[in-house]
């Protein structure tokens, strides 16, 4: 699966690279509060895509951060219940075992002469 995206991607960057060069001519970029230009189409293209890959990654990072937490909490709870239990087992075996050495015999069931109603 890695080796696919890796592919995707790269064809991705190719054929942006191709559609920055055949679009040569120069174009003005107005922003909020300036207006730089002219510069190649080109150029404009590849620094959205920088930009682009740049806040993907920022946010991937993040979500990184917040499953590596999550998962760290997690972790903790589980620890916090195999405790737990083997609290609950032991105590388990601890009321087990006196009565493990006298054997009871069961009690026979009542005897009913009449059939159930």
């Amino acid at each position: 699966m890695n080796i696919f995206i890796s592919i995707v991607v790269f064809i991705f960057f190719i054929v942006l690279l191709v559609v920055g060069v055949y679009n040569s001519e120069d174009v003005t970029v107005d922003l909020l509060v300036s207006r730089i230009g002219p510069i190649p189409m080109g150029a404009v293209i590849a620094s959205s895509v920088i930009f682009g890959v740049a806040f993907a990654c920022i946010i991937g990072v993040i979500d990184g951060i917040k499953i590596r937490i999550m998962n760290s909490q997690l972790r903790k709870q589980v620890g916090r219940i195999e405790e737990e239990c083997d609290v609950l087992r032991l105590q388990l075996a601890r009321q087990a075992a006196p009565s493990a050495g006298r054997e009871e015999t069961p009690e026979p069931a009542p005897w009913r002469d009449s059939a159930p109603s």
